[in-house]
């Protein structure tokens, strides 16, 4: 390996964690602006903190999960976030029967994610061409990379406004 050329399992790592990170986060998206998963509601009848191994500690609620068109019920359905008892709360129910909060911090949020992923694609990619000679990076190759970090920091911005208005 010559000097100033990344390693081939540096190259192969960020290819790897980005397309990891961009695949969980794009399936994220997807529950959070509705696209994906079962629309319903949440009746909430119980909240209750769990303590975590590192002293953090979450709460957790539950109640009836009901789906829009009626087809899914679930009484035991728990998420892990802050909602007063006795509200009704739209929900997502995914895949694997967990179930997320759709809104505008959630989606934003994702997205946010999503981008930081393909962002490490995109550090692959430059990483690949550096090793196989390239000298210098086009412009309009940096001004991707600029676009993307730009979008993802004001997206991770706009979702934690968001988050922190707590309306939405």
């Amino acid at each position: 390996m010559s000097a100033g050329r990344p390693p081939l399992l540096l190259i192969v790592g960020l290819f790897a964690a980005g397309t990891v990170v961009t695949w969980l986060a794009a399936i994220h998206v997807g529950y959070a602006t509705g696209l994906a998963g079962t629309p319903g509601h949440l009746r909430v009848e119980t909240c209750a903190w769990d303590r975590a191994g590192n002293g953090h500690r979450y709460q957790h609620c539950s109640g009836i999960f009901r789906s829009s068109d009626g087809t899914v019920v679930d009484p035991d359905a728990t998420i892990g976030a802050s909602l007063p008892v006795g509200s009704s709360v739209a929900l997502q129910r995914t895949a694997s029967a967990g179930y997320e909060q759709p809104g505008v911090a959630a989606s934003c949020g994702w997205l946010a994610v999503s981008l930081l992923g393909l962002m490490v694609l995109f550090l692959g990619f430059l990483c690949a061409r550096n090793r196989a000679g390239a000298r210098r990076t086009p412009r309009a190759l940096s001004a991707l990379f600029g676009a993307l970090s730009g979008a993802m920091l004001l997206s991770a911005l706009v979702g934690g406004v968001a988050g922190m208005a707590g309306g939405f």
